[in-house]
């Protein structure tokens, strides 16, 4: 089994205090996981203006992680050197296509890119990751500053069936969908979320959630993914002081499972 932490919209420097701070809580808490991850992938706005005082932060926040780790830009950030452009990275038994969307658009010569860099690696499990969702989610004020073309995407995707998800940040909430095998999902931010709302008229608005992040399990099956809170609402609460027998009945019944976890 191969773990994918996946981080999204840090927005170090942005106008929700504290946004540095949540980022360190996220990376506390993949450091502290008990099965550790294997790689942890940032998907965009790393920074939210794109100071040189902003990335110098993102990267001495990212200094306390003890895993390696992989970023793309997203439409806040202006990238530089290994984090623009697109690219590819083999890691454990996943290739990671990596797309960068921080323009806001996927043009022909990205699809052109993306066509041949799949077509070149057709036996590889792929994940591919990009800043923006390539489809509508239904929260419409964020949809009005989605990909533009999108449907170019998706053509190349499915046209690619070894692709088995696709990862994307930018509005700031877990949000789930499929084109036939191939999962699609939106990652939570660590800053800020977006209010759900599927009113094509509701008002825009933020809400109170706190900061969270994603944990993807690929198996030779498939892939499972959590949502993961982080900061005071996700402190653990051992049920075993309160229901002993419970807790020892299922270690029990665990002892005799066999699983794609084990």
């Amino acid at each position: 089994m191969y773990v994918l932490a996946h981080l999204s919209d840090i927005h170090v420097g942005g106008p929700s205090v504290g946004s540095g701070e949540r980022f360190s809580l996220a990376l506390d808490a993949v450091n502290a996981m008990t099965r550790p991850a294997d790689r942890v992938l940032i998907t965009g706005d790393l920074t939210h203006a794109s100071s040189p005082a902003e990335w110098s932060e993102f990267h001495e926040r990212l200094d306390a992680l003890t895993i390696p780790w992989t970023a793309i830009a997203g439409n806040h950030d202006v990238p530089t050197g290994d984090l623009g452009g697109h690219r590819s990275l083999i890691d454990g038994p996943l290739r990671f296509v990596l797309i960068d969307s921080s323009t806001g658009r996927f043009a022909a010569d990205d699809a052109a890119w993306l066509d041949a860099e799949l077509t070149a690696h057709r036996a590889d499990r792929t994940v591919v990751a990009l800043h923006h969702p390539p489809f509508e989610t239904g929260i419409w004020w964020m949809d009005c500053v989605g990909l533009k073309g999108m449907e170019e995407f998706e053509q190349v995707i499915r046209a690619h069936r070894q692709v088995i998800q696709v990862l994307a940040g930018h509005l700031h909430r877990p949000i789930h969908t499929q084109w036939g095998s191939c999962s699609l999902w939106v990652g939570p931010s660590t800053a800020v979320s977006i209010a759900f709302d599927l009113d094509p008229f509701h008002e825009p608005a933020e809400s109170g959630e706190g900061p969270s992040f994603s944990v993807h399990a690929y198996t030779d099956t498939g892939v499972v993914s959590h949502v993961v809170p982080v900061g005071p609402s996700a402190e653990r609460t051992p049920l075993e002081a309160g229901s002993p027998d419970f807790v020892n009945h299922l270690r029990s019944v665990q002892s005799q499972r066999t699983s794609v976890f084990d």
